[in-house]
């Protein structure tokens, strides 16, 4: 019997690692058409260690901005799924979402404001904390868990007194290894294969495609719709400075996943 057969008859929790900007609204949209409300976990933030283990039994579905440990915190059996994106393109597109936040968002959230207000280049070399949590080598922070952003190439573990710093190096590494005990890893580009592949080990059935949600050119209620903008050289050096982490751990996932649009650690 294979894997997804004892899946199908003792179903799994599913737990989606949300990184932002990887196309995870579309697909938790879809996955969530799987569950009851009441199945699902509504904590989507990195706060998961917030509700109590009682609450957390209840759940079959968890999609949120995880940090890689909280994913011990959802229940047993479990398959753990996330999506990637090219990390230069992942950041100008979280970049255009905060520009996309009707003005009031801007006056309670200072990144959000700070977007709105600086080209992206000058938005990057902020030591802002709200934007250097978000922005700074983001991907392979999340996917190494338990660690945070101080100030720009400055990183620690996740608990604010706890200030050593962590060698870069060994945030990729970290990263990395998480990132290979994941069930399936998916890219943005293709996202249809993806859900397909997911919707198979749950054995569920699912639609051919996907549609699109949460896209920076589309306007709903909150959320203006903004256009694509060049890069010019000097973007494009800040760009690769906030991606430095995150591009090794990508380049090591497209080498491991070789020719398959979807990996299977």
């Amino acid at each position: 019997m294979t894997a997804p057969d004892l899946l199908r008859e003792h179903p799994a929790i599913l737990v989606f690692l949300h990184l932002p900007r990887t196309g995870g609204t579309t697909l938790h949209e879809a996955l969530s058409r799987h569950h009851a409300p009441d199945e699902i976990c509504p904590m989507r933030l990195n706060r998961l260690e917030l509700l109590p283990a009682d609450k957390l039994a209840r759940y079959r579905f968890f999609s949120g901005h995880y940090r890689f440990e909280h994913l011990a915190l959802t229940p047993t059996p479990r398959v753990t799924v996330t999506v990637l994106r090219e990390p230069r393109a992942r950041v100008v597109s979280l970049w255009q979402h905060w520009r996309r936040h009707w003005p009031s968002a801007g006056e309670k959230n200072e990144g959000v404001r700070l977007a709105q207000e600086l080209g992206l280049r000058d938005f990057l070399r902020s030591d802002h904390l709200e934007v250097l949590e978000a922005f700074d080598n983001a991907l392979a922070r999340q996917l190494a868990g338990d660690c945070r952003a101080r100030s720009p190439g400055l990183y620690t573990r996740w608990a604010w007194n706890d200030r050593a710093p962590l060698a870069e190096e060994a945030i990729v590494e970290t990263a990395c290894r998480n990132l290979s005990s994941f069930d399936l890893v998916g890219f943005t580009g293709a996202l249809d294969s993806f859900h397909a592949a997911v919707c198979d080990r749950m054995g569920w059935s699912g639609p051919a495609r996907l549609p699109r949600t949460n896209g920076h050119d589309q306007e709903v209620p909150g959320l203006y719709a903004v256009p694509d903008e060049p890069i010019p050289p000097e973007t494009q050096v800040e760009l690769d400075r906030v991606t430095r982490l995150d591009r090794r751990v990508w380049d090591y996932a497209l080498a491991r996943a070789g020719e398959d649009i979807v990996w299977t650690p």
